[in-house]
């Protein structure tokens, strides 16, 4: 669900303390009575900017970390500025801050403040500092197709309108994944995923699914595919000055299965899963054809063109304990 979590925050703002406001300042206008506006002005104007300020982040919130960062230190600075002023405005300018706009400042830069530590250590708890990385998921493919070749009914979703070339990368991706070792292929472009196709509900693979069934590992596998672009541009930027190119692989082998991200060009990347420890090599090389096909389509050279050593031949002999060890050359 593509929602935008901020977009009822301004709404919430505006009817619990804007609203009661509003009233006040109307049963003060009908009944004569003494009011302070400059008081009352000075909250409108805060909640206003606090509605706005809301609003704005759900627009940018793909930002949001660098928001935070950027917002902690401007209100930060600003309430140092205030402190300055109101403790030493009577001494050296016979001038000074009113005690209750000090004091809404403060009230609202420590809200602020507190209310980013918590959002912060929410994330933190659930294994996602960053929240870009959630926000820049975009809609996710939709439209449903399955197939079937040999023992092998496969999942298909894309986006509703894909291109030729696109097409092709998924009749790529299709030959590639079967029940064997290559389970979960996901193709992304411009910062979200253009189609997946998978066999993760073929019945041989049952046992692997324990705690979370196939859709939530299809939603998984795609977080954490935009989690692995996001942080293999920001190795990139150390990496540069290495000349070694960019990151083009990057393999999270684990205790079952493995998940390969392979980069494509500058806007597209696959991510590949396996759920067979076993399969790990296989897939591997899979992965590395497969991108080469695909780039072979939008007309690009390969670039996983790598050998692998030669298995030892024969069998290995022992070293007795009289024979001396060779000295490593230089």
């Amino acid at each position: 669900m593509d929602t935008d979590r901020f977009s009822k925050l301004p709404a919430v703002i505006a009817s619990l303390v804007l609203l009661p406001v509003l009233l006040e300042l109307l049963a003060w206008y009908i009944e004569g009575e003494e009011y302070d506006v400059a008081r009352a002005v000075t909250v409108v104007l805060v909640i206003v900017a606090l509605a706005l300020i809301t609003t704005v982040l759900g627009r940018i919130r793909a930002r949001l970390p660098v928001l935070l960062v950027v917002a902690l230190t401007v209100t930060a600075a600003g309430e140092a500025v205030l402190g300055f002023v109101a403790a030493f405005g009577p001494v050296l300018w016979r001038g000074g801050v009113p005690g209750e706009l000090h004091g809404l400042i403060t009230a609202g830069v420590s809200a602020f403040a507190v209310a980013t530590g918590v959002y912060l250590l929410v994330q933190y708890h659930r294994g996602l500092y960053l929240p870009y990385l959630e926000a820049g998921m975009g809609p996710l493919p939709t439209v449903t197709k399955r197939r079937v070749i040999g023992e092998s009914e496969i999942l298909i979703r894309t986006m509703p309108d894909i291109g030729p070339s696109v097409e092709k990368a998924l009749a790529s991706c299709v030959a590639m994944v079967d029940q064997d070792d290559l389970h979960f292929v996901a193709y992304f472009g411009d910062q979200r995923c253009r189609f997946y196709t998978d066999v993760l509900e073929d019945g041989d693979l049952a046992h692997f699914f324990h705690e979370t069934d196939q859709e939530e590992r299809r939603t998984i596998y795609l977080r954490a595919g935009n989690q692995l672009n996001w942080l293999t541009q920001r190795l990139n930027r150390q990496l540069r000055r290495l000349e070694g190119g960019v990151l083009i692989r990057t393999v999270l082998d684990v205790e079952r299965g493995a998940m390969f991200f392979y980069w494509i060009d500058e806007t597209r990347y696959l991510i590949g899963v396996t759920l067979d420890q076993r399969k790990v090599d296989v897939s591997d090389d899979k992965m590395a054809r497969l991108v080469d096909t695909i780039r072979g389509h939008f007309t690009l050279p390969p670039i996983n063109q790598r050998e692998r050593a030669p298995k030892p031949q024969g069998h290995l002999r022992s070293i007795p304990r009289s024979e001396r060890w060779p000295e490593s050359g230089s």
